[in-house]
Order: C-alpha cells, then structure tokens, then sequence
C-alpha cells in the first residue's frame, strides 16, 4: 500500500520542511508553500532557516510523480493528487504569544 500514499506537506517551513525530507525518504511527497522564492531556494537545496543539511535535502529531491521524493511547488494544483495532507502553517499568536 505504501505506493498508493501520496503526501502533501502544505507549509515548509521549520516544521512543515524536516517533515516532508523524513517522509519523503520513504513516500512520494508534495513540499507546498506560497512563497515562491522560498520554493526556488529549497530547490536548489538551499535552507536558508538551516533546519534541514544541504545534503540530506538534495539527496530527497525529485520530479513529480516519483514512487520516493520530494517534489517542491507553490502551484496549488500540483497537490490535487494527494491523498494524504499535513498543514503545517505559522499558528497566529497575540501579544502575550498565545495562540
């Protein structure tokens, strides 16, 4: 069964992104976020919050529709197919840092 699971990780960042590496080592993923820079960056194995290696980013990174990888977009469309997805968003926080 472990091909037919298609993971989304929406958000990469210093949750969202570990999440989709270590998942991605095992599954096919979608790495989704709004920040297009921040996609372009990731893609060229470059963390620039450091919660990931280079190397252990670059060694997970993949095309579409691999069995195992990580592929990185912010085209929300390109998530459709997954059956499997992990928000990973900021928590909004008050003054008092309460959610």
């Amino acid at each position: 069964m472990k091909k037919n699971k298609k993971i989304a990780i929406i958000g990469l960042g210093y949750v969202g992104l570990p999440l989709a590496v270590e998942f991605a080592k095992h599954f096919p993923v979608t790495g989704y976020d709004i920040k297009k820079n921040r996609v372009v960056e990731l893609n060229k194995g470059i963390d620039s919050t450091f919660e990931v290696e280079t190397k252990s980013l670059k060694k997970v990174l993949t095309d579409k529709n691999k069995s195992v990888g990580l592929f990185l977009t912010n085209d929300s469309k390109l998530i459709n197919d997954s059956n499997i997805y992990i928000i990973t968003v900021p928590t909004p926080i008050d003054s008092n840092n309460n959610p």
